[in-house]
């Protein structure tokens, strides 16, 4: 208790006080009163001031309703472009006339915003479609309605499901009969590593922009006559492929009205429906499943045949530009039944089409793929302008005449004429001097003001250029700049990627933060940065397609057994320097092609190159700056397998044009490269026989470690593969060609790779062993290949490394293997009859039927042709097992898939 409370005093002294306090407030109590009521009053009025306020600004804020969807589905996979729908709903009665706003933050907490101009009526609806780049590890955008005045009247935050689409193949359905395709979805492939799901398309508002079709990995047509299709539709699909994009047909009882009028154009022969038993299994004859098809035999100008059914191709593909385009002879919607009780014919079909090269590659992280595309356009943006430069001799030789100045010099001519006394002041002046003499001779080094780099490539066709470029704009001061881009080309930053998982809104609208905008305006697009440190780098990508008026490139090239003919004329206004035709395994190089000019390639040498190895291909063709923007360009639009030839070249800027092809904006310092890309026609028939690469199919991996994607083999242990050489083709000889690299630079590196030295086997069929080649001039006739070839074409080398101890790391490029075919008439139609004919179904065999009955569509245009099935019977069964050892010449061989024998005698 505290002795203070029993204090007498104390408590006198607290009732005294208490008195006075009671007699002072009756006598003010007047003022008091007064003084209250002030104090209501006021208060009164600012409560109905701040609920006015409020209530104006969320009838304000309410005034626009926002919805948004995006990707097919709500689907979005980062690392690519993203569709966006906003909804926009106008509750207010007065017009909206403002800004629609995308926010999205991306690496360093940087904000990144486009914006769109948009005007909806009052008490109407409205949508606004537009695209985005999204970058790894976005998962969040915040869409706004602002009026010209920068109020915020409506405002939605999406979160972005991107989890799960880093594991899945999209594949995008076009069909009358969606229904039909359900089991497309949902099945693992590339041993489970991808899950596919299925989207369906508006097939009366297909996409008219490339870009939209961005987030597909896969689109597959089926039961829908491409006439409905419009020409825009089509060559969006079309330049969507070309870009990487897989592009799948199903035929059927359509025939030719699946593919007319828009991809005919890649069939060898008008097709035949017919009714066909199709064989969709492999192994012996009791695992073979057969279902009664409207089917056609189906081959494509320069592509392979990658399914066959009794010695049929079924399904072929054809690469244009860096995608596929895949035919099959039957409709998918007809084998829903067979499909849906057999999951693994799904996994069967897209490895076929696809190839394990780009199945690895989709199987990658997004985050992965959206930071490889961020650092291979940051590595090609990284050129400088040679003018801005210094000579640095120059400034040495400035630096050593001053000091032999104000030291000896100035010292010995003051003392000889007596004036000494001056020697500091004179020091002095010969310093400022040099000084501003150095700062006139660095202003051509400096940068006034915003400046940019660029890569431009430019791909040439007979009816349209397509340009894509990519531009780093940056600074010396960190005050905001803008940059303007014609209206005719499509702006999206390059982005690194994003890790912010906190509010979008409360940095979204931090000033302090770094933040780029994209204006989009009917007359520009308008590229703001604000709050950025000096030389900071930004990213974009520019695109536009426009027609061709100014002529192209044309050739009657043929390539046969190792050599060229023909000519190449550039009728183009560009003339190329380091210009080459690019095949698949090897180089042509032109040096100089002038506008005009016409090219004898015959005289031309051929050059073996690693398929894959961007770097050495591009050190084949060029050097310098041109270097790395070609191995760009290889590795990022030359992928995989391709069937045509490719004509590069670099275009000679003028240093004295500052001037730009997309802007008009004339204030800014620009530096950069263009390269000229063009797709040339690769004729590989002479007469009745035409050739074509074995790597066209992936090799089947029996043993060892093989990389299909730049066609070489660890060098520590031997490597066992099958080459599907096509089935049912009639091969006269393959040729070996090693690669013409000079790899004595190399030796004693850790990690290098050179071609391939040792030995080559072949699993004879006979025998159920290894022969050691003799492959002489490098050509084997189908005479010395008889006991190696299977009924199937299958081909099975064993590749041993003649280097003992190698390292873990070096591997070994292969050589190339080209297989010739003889063509003959054509005994597919026979089989087609005798199917036709074949009235009674045999046991254990199914009849799928799908939408439209058999033969609905089956209007015969041309007789199909196609080459002979090869029927030696000197061939062993193709069903045999691949054996045990032989002795062959004293030598002890290993089965496929075992390494322990080693190969000796003549090799590679």
């Amino acid at each position: 208790m505290n002795p203070e409370i029993l204090n007498p005093e104390t408590l006198n002294l607290r009732m005294m006080n208490h008195a006075d306090g009671q007699a002072e407030d009756k006598t003010g109590s007047g003022f008091s009163i007064q003084g209250r009521a002030a104090v209501r009053t006021m208060a009164a009025l600012f409560l109905s001031l701040l609920f006015a306020a409020f209530f104006s600004f969320v009838s304000k804020a309410d005034t626009i309703d926002l919805s948004v969807t995006y990707g097919y589905q709500n689907i979005a996979k980062a690392g690519r472009y993203l569709p966006l729908n906003v909804h926009i709903e106008n509750t207010g009665e007065q017009t909206f006339s403002g800004y629609i706003h995308v926010y999205m933050v991306e690496s360093e907490d940087s904000v990144y915003e486009y914006q769109y101009k948009k005007t909806v009526e009052g008490e109407s609806e409205d949508d606004l479609s537009v695209i985005v780049s999204l970058s790894s590890g976005v998962n969040q955008i915040l869409v706004t309605a602002e009026d010209l005045n920068g109020n915020v009247l409506g405002s939605r935050r999406v979160g972005l499901d991107v989890a799960g689409s880093d594991a899945e193949l999209i594949v995008g359905i076009i069909s009358q009969s969606p229904e039909a395709l359900t089991y497309l979805g949902g099945v693992g492939i590339n041993n489970g590593i991808l899950r596919t799901r299925t989207v369906t398309l508006d097939i009366k508002n297909l996409p008219r922009d490339k870009s939209e079709l961005d987030q597909l990995d896969v689109l597959l047509i089926s039961d829908y006559p491409a006439e409905f299709m419009k020409d825009s539709e089509a060559r969006t699909i079309l330049d969507w492929v070309r870009k990487g994009g897989i592009l799948v047909i199903g035929t059927g009882a359509k025939g030719n009205q699946a593919l007319a009028p828009h991809f005919d154009g890649y069939l060898k022969n008008a097709l035949s429906p017919s009714s066909m038993k199709v064989q969709m299994g492999e192994g012996d004859e009791e695992e073979r499943d057969e279902i009664t098809l409207s089917a056609s035999a189906i081959m494509l100008n320069g592509g392979r045949e990658v399914m066959f059914s009794n010695n049929v191709p079924i399904l072929s593909t054809v690469t244009e530009g860096t995608g596929i385009i895949a035919v099959c002879g039957f409709d998918f919607c007809d084998i829903q039944r067979y499909a849906t009780d057999k999951v693994f014919y799904v996994d069967k079909l897209f490895t076929a089409i696809l190839g394990q090269s780009r199945l690895d590659k989709l199987s990658l992280a997004a985050s992965e793929r959206s930071l490889r595309l961020y650092w291979d356009i940051q590595s090609l943006m990284n050129m400088s302008d040679v003018r801005k430069i210094p000579e640095p001799m120059f400034y040495v030789s400035i630096l050593f005449a001053y000091v032999l100045l104000i030291g000896p010099g100035l010292y010995f001519y003051l003392r000889t004429h007596e004036m000494i006394r001056v020697y500091r002041s004179g020091v002095l002046i010969i310093t400022i001097l040099a000084t501003l003499l150095i700062w006139v001779m660095g202003v051509g080094t400096r940068f006034s003001g915003p400046f940019l780099t660029y890569a431009r490539i430019k791909e040439v066709s007979a009816d349209s250029i397509n340009e894509t470029d990519y531009i780093n704009l940056r600074s010396p001061y960190n005050k905001t700049y803008s940059f303007d881009v014609k209206s005719e080309y499509y702006v999206y930053p390059v982005l690194k990627g994003s890790d912010y998982n906190g509010d979008i809104q409360e940095i979204a609208m931090n000033s302090e933060k770094g933040h780029t905008t994209i204006s989009n305006y009917r007359n520009k697009t308008e590229i703001t940065v604000a709050n950025t440190s000096p030389f900071t780098a930004r990213y974009f990508e520019l695109n536009t397609k426009t027609p061709n008026t100014s002529g192209h490139f044309t050739t009657d090239m043929v390539y046969s057994g190792g050599e060229v003919r023909g000519n190449l004329r550039n009728s183009s206004q560009y003339t190329l320097t380091d210009a080459a035709i690019l095949i698949y395994g090897k180089v042509i190089r032109l040096g100089k092609l002038s506008a005009g000019e016409v090219v004898d390639l015959s005289d031309k040498e051929i050059i073996n190159v690693p398929v894959g190895d961007c770097q050495r291909i591009a050190e084949t063709v060029t050097g310098g700056s041109g270097l790395g923007f070609l191995k760009y360009y290889l590795s990022n639009y030359m992928t995989g397998y391709y069937g045509d030839a490719r004509l590069v070249g670099f275009v000679q800027e003028d240093e004295n044009d500052n001037s730009l092809d997309f802007s008009d904006d004339p204030g800014y310092e620009n530096y950069g490269a263009t390269m000229v890309v063009a797709s040339l026609t690769l004729t590989t028939r002479v007469g009745d026989e035409y050739s074509y690469s074995a790597l066209s199919t992936d090799p089947e991996v029996k043993s060892g470690n093989y990389n299909v994607s730049d066609n070489t083999i660890s060098g520590v242990a031997p490597t066992v593969l099958a080459y599907h050489l096509g089935e049912g083709n009639n091969i006269n000889s393959i040729s070996i060609e090693s690669i013409n690299v000079d790899d004595a630079d190399s030796k004693g590196r850790i990690g290098s790779i050179r071609p391939f030295r040792g030995s080559l086997s072949f699993y004879n069929n006979q025998t159920g062993g290894f022969d050691v080649m003799d492959i002489g001039d490098g050509v084997l006739n189908m005479a010395e290949l008889t006991s190696y070839l299977r009924e199937d074409n299958v081909l099975i080398v064993k590749y041993t490394s003649a280097e003992q101890n190698a390292g873990i790391d070096e591997r070994r490029y292969l050589p190339m293997i080209t297989v010739t075919v003889k063509e003959n008439v054509a005994v597919i139609n026979q089989i087609l009859e005798s199917d036709g004919n074949d009235t009674e179904q045999p046991s254990g065999t199914t009849e799928e039927t799908g939408p439209y009955e058999a033969g609905s569509y089956g209007t015969v245009v041309a007789e199909e042709t196609a080459p002979s099935v090869a029927n030696n019977p000197q061939l062993t069964e193709s069903g045999s097992d691949v054996g045990s050892e032989t002795t062959e010449g004293n030598e002890s061989e290993a089965v496929p898939g075992d390494s322990r024998a080693a190969d000796t005698g003549t090799g590679v």
